[in-house]
C-alpha cells in the first residue's frame, strides 16, 4: 500500500448494542473492503473486537471513525444498551491512530440517506408524490435511533438526536392501557421502550401476558395469532412514530426504516397498519400521503454512511 494511501486509509466500524460491523475505507479509491460482522456478546471490551478485527485484515489503516449506538456529546462514551465505555483518545492511542472520529449511529445512517436507490430499499405504500428534499430514518433495534438528511436551497447538513426517547401516547383506550402498563413498568413510556427488540419482547408480554426470550420468537411467528396481534401493534406504534418525524423534520423525501428488526419483516410490516397511521393525521392527511415511506434492506448503511461522514466532514 503506498504512503499517500495508507494516510487516507479508515477503520470504520458500525457499533451496535447487539452486533458491530467493520470494514476499510480508501479515500484514494472511495471503497470500502473487508467488512466482518462481530456479535458483541464474544467481547467483553470494544478495544478486544477492534484488536481481533485489525489482527486479520492486510495492512494496518491510519485512522479510525465509529458510528455508536449511544449518545455522543463528547470524546467519552458510554452506551446505554451494552455495558462499554471508552473514547476516542483512548482508541486513537491505543491503536496508534493518526486520526479517531467518534458519531452516533443513526448520524452516520443520515449521511447515507443520499445515496439510497432502488435496489437498497423497498417502500412501504404508496405515497402521492415523489420529491427531493429533507429525508428522515428512524430504526427499532436493540434501542431505537432517529435522525435526517437535511436540504436546503445553499446546503445538505445530517441531524441527529435521541429522538428514540420521546413519549408515546395512544391512538385510542387499548393503546391508552398499553402505554399505561409500559408507564407502570418503567416510570415513562418512550418511544424505545416500545419501538426496539427489548419492546416488543414487553409488549407482547403486556398484550397477552407471554414472556418470551427473543423478539425473533415474535417476527419469525407471525402464523401465530398472538404474535401476529403484537407485531401488528407493534407497527401501528413505529407509523405514529414514523409521522411524527416526519412533521417535526419536514421530510418531503421521505421518511426510512432501518435498524435490525423491520428488514426482516418487510412483507409483514407492508401487510400491516403502518402505512394508514402514517397518514392518519387529520387536516394534515393530504400531506402526510405526499411522504414516501421505505424500509433499507442495504447490508451496512452505518458503514456507506461513515465513508460519507469522512468525505464530507475529515479534513
Amino acid at each position: 500500500m503506498a504512503l499517500t494511501d495508507a494516510h487516507n486509509s479508515w477503520l470504520i466500524a458500525d457499533i451496535g448494542a447487539t452486533s458491530s460491523r467493520c470494514g476499510i475505507y480508501s479515500q484514494s479509491n472511495r471503497t470500502i473492503r473487508e467488512v466482518r460482522v462481530f456479535r458483541n456478546d464474544d467481547y467483553t471490551e470494544l478495544a478486544r473486537l477492534l484488536h481481533e478485527y485489525l489482527a486479520n485484515i492486510e495492512g494496518k489503516p491510519a485512522n479510525c471513525a465509529l458510528a455508536v449506538a449511544a449518545a455522543v456529546a463528547g470524546d467519552d462514551i458510554r452506551m446505554v444498551n451494552r455495558d462499554w465505555s471508552f473514547s476516542g483518545a483512548d482508541i486513537r492511542k491505543q491503536f496508534q491512530f493518526e486520526r479517531a472520529r467518534i458519531i452516533n449511529d443513526f448520524h452516520a445512517v443520515a449521511y447515507a440517506l443520499p445515496a439510497l436507490g432502488d435496489g437498497d430499499r423497498v417502500e412501504i405504500g404508496r405515497a402521492t408524490a415523489y420529491r427531493s428534499g429533507t429525508i428522515a430514518v428512524l430504526g427499532p433495534g436493540s434501542g431505537l435511533g432517529m435522525s435526517a438528511w437535511i436540504e436546503s436551497e445553499s446546503n445538505t447538513a445530517a441531524m441527529f438526536g435521541e429522538g428514540g426517547h420521546i413519549s408515546v401516547s395512544g391512538r385510542d383506550s387499548s393503546e391508552d392501557k398499553i402505554v399505561a402498563a409500559f408507564r407502570e413498568r418503567f416510570g415513562h413510556c418512550s418511544a424505545e421502550r416500545i419501538l426496539s427488540g427489548p419492546g416488543l419482547i414487553t409488549l407482547h408480554s403486556v398484550m397477552h401476558g407471554i414472556d418470551v426470550a427473543t423478539s425473533e420468537e415474535i417476527t419469525t411467528n407471525s402464523d401465530d395469532r398472538q404474535c401476529a396481534a403484537t407485531l401488528h401493534q407493534f407497527f401501528d406504534f413505529l407509523g405514529s412514530a414514523a409521522a411524527e418525524l416526519a412533521l417535526i423534520t419536514g421530510a418531503y423525501g421521505g421518511v426510512y426504516i432501518a435498524g435490525g428488526i423491520v428488514p426482516a419483516c418487510v412483507s409483514e410490516i407492508q401487510a400491516s397498519g403502518f402505512r394508514s397511521r402514517f397518514e392518519a393525521k387529520n387536516r394534515y392527511t393530504d400531506y402526510m400521503q405526499a411522504i414516501p415511506t421505505w424500509v433499507i434492506t442495504a447490508s451496512r448503511p452505518g458503514l456507506t454512511g461513515l465513508a460519507a461522514f469522512i468525505e464530507k466532514s475529515v479534513n
